[in-house]
């Protein structure tokens, strides 16, 4: 059986330009996609790079397919803005550029410079990637997002044909300990304290007060209380499974997660309930919107391949 020879590609990608992979992905009209540049798009969204590095074969297979696709559109698109005579204002890209170091690099340029060389991607590419995302997503809101409406009716029905999107969450009151693995052989164990916070629960002490004196959590000052949330928002899910069994004012067993110690008291709990249209009303209108958005941007997709030559080849196999 032939096999996509991706995991050699994803290593050379890494260290080389799209140009260095010998293999071309798609022709679109006169432009060229090679493998590198699949490979590249790939690498360049934190989530497709994290499914790479977790996946194995077939997810490989599957986030080629995606990304050749949406390399295609974005050929297509950019022509159409090329056509349309819009182009991004330099000034925009720097803005953008700012923005883009602010959130993701802590405000330093020599970060993201940094992280460019070890990438071996040269700046002036980096930033038309950047011009490129620019002038794609003016492009879809023009041609899709601009033109769409929602009707009364599309949101009765989105609201009464989905009532499992328009839930509220359960909210529980809830008062944590934590407890600080040892940082040295003079301190009691994890298991060890637990086990005197137990015993002086036991004793009619209140969990309050032994949350402010032992423990390591953010909510200590208040009593380890975290009040009105959501616990899957908010606790991992050994914790939110351990609340999940107990009655209001029951304390569970010491959690065990990564070393630290956690002891959970559920102090107040409310189900689930379902909302009102007035009430889940923004998030009906999103919800039509993306669903409207999506098929236009399908539509006008298919038109500018109507209109184009486009030409998949087969990836790589041995």
């Amino acid at each position: 059986m032939k096999k996509l020879l991706l995991g050699v590609a994803w290593v050379v990608a890494g260290v080389a330009c799209a140009g260095t992979l010998d293999g071309i992905a798609a022709k679109v009209d006169r432009d060229v996609i090679t493998v590198g540049d699949v490979m590249n798009e790939i690498r360049r969204h934190p989530e497709a790079r994290n499914r790479a590095d977790r996946g194995g074969e077939t997810e490989m297979q599957a986030l080629y397919r995606t990304a050749l696709e949406n390399l295609v559109d974005r050929k297509l698109i950019l022509k159409a803005a090329s056509d349309r005579k819009l182009d991004m204002q330099e000034w925009l890209v720097d803005n953008r550029i700012r923005e883009i170091v602010h959130d993701s690099f802590d405000g330093d340029m020599n970060k993201l410079t940094a992280e460019l060389d070890a990438s071996k991607v040269p700046m002036s590419e980096w930033r038309n990637k950047i011009r490129e995302d620019m002038i794609v997503s003016a492009m879809r809101y023009q041609m899709v997002e601009n033109a769409i409406r929602v009707s009364p009716a599309q949101l009765k029905k989105e609201f009464g044909e989905h009532p499992e999107r328009y839930v509220k969450g359960a909210k529980a009151d809830v008062r944590v300990i934590l407890l600080k693995p040892a940082a040295d052989d003079k301190t009691p164990s994890v298991g060890t304290r637990a086990d005197e916070i137990f015993g002086r629960l036991d004793k009619g002490e209140d969990f309050g007060a032994l949350a402010r004196k032992h423990s390591a959590d953010s909510h200590a000052k208040d009593g380890g209380l975290w009040s009105g949330v959501d616990p899957e928002d908010v606790f991992r899910e050994e914790i939110c499974a351990a609340l999940a069994k107990l009655k209001v004012g029951e304390t569970s067993k010491l959690i065990d997660l990564d070393g630290w110690g956690f002891i959970v008291r559920k102090e107040r709990a409310s189900a689930k309930a379902k909302m009102s249209l007035a009430e889940a009303y923004d998030l009906v209108e999103k919800n039509v919107k993306a669903d409207l958005a999506r098929d236009a941007y399908a539509a006008w997709v298919n038109r500018l391949r109507a209109d184009a030559f486009v030409k998949i080849y087969p990836a790589p196999a041995e």
